[in-house]
């Protein structure tokens, strides 16, 4: 896979961490991922973090929600990132910037490449520009950070539900 020619003249990093939503999948940001790393010896980090703030009531997280999470962290790895470098899947229960700040910290990373959507031009209106998590992120990090606007979202849990029924091995 070519580098994306925007990180052919950036640093290249041993650790990164990509936090994703797997709700809302940015599969784009993942090339560039690779692009930003070292060939052979980096590292890239794919990181969902459980929302303990959305869990339903009557309905804790569990052991199902996690593994459920890395097997879709593993699947993406598995079909978007380069072959020259290595991935860790992590799945974290918790509020999600202190989560990411934490595996940030717990992994060494050298840099954040944290994906965002675009706001609506509702909310440009009303002057909300990012969301919260990204503005925590940006201010907490003792890493780099490149935040990344954008356009696509992949819903794994829905697109993959009914693999994940037929064989646990497909995700």
């Amino acid at each position: 896979m070519p580098r994306p020619p925007c990180a052919a003249s950036a640093a290249s990093f041993n650790r990164l961490l990509l936090p994703i939503d797997l709700a809302r999948c940015p599969l784009e940001v993942i090339p560039l991922a690779g692009g930003f790393t070292k060939p052979l010896y980096g590292e890239i980090v794919l990181l969902h973090v459980l929302d303990r703030r959305r869990n339903r009531p009557g309905r804790a997280m569990g052991e199902s929600d996690m593994r459920r999470a890395e097997r879709h962290l593993q699947r993406i790895g598995r079909e978007n990132l380069p072959s020259t470098v290595e991935a860790s899947f992590r799945v974290r229960t918790g509020i999600p910037h202190e989560e990411i700040l934490a595996e940030t910290h717990a992994a060494g990373v050298d840099l954040i490449l944290l994906p965002t959507f675009a706001p609506s031009i509702w909310r440009r209106w009303a002057g909300f520009g990012g969301g919260e998590t990204a503005r925590n992120v940006v201010a907490g990090a003792r890493c780099r950070v490149f935040v990344v606007t954008v356009r696509h979202r992949f819903n794994c849990f829905r697109r993959w539900a009914g693999e994940e029924v037929g064989s646990p091995c497909t995700t």
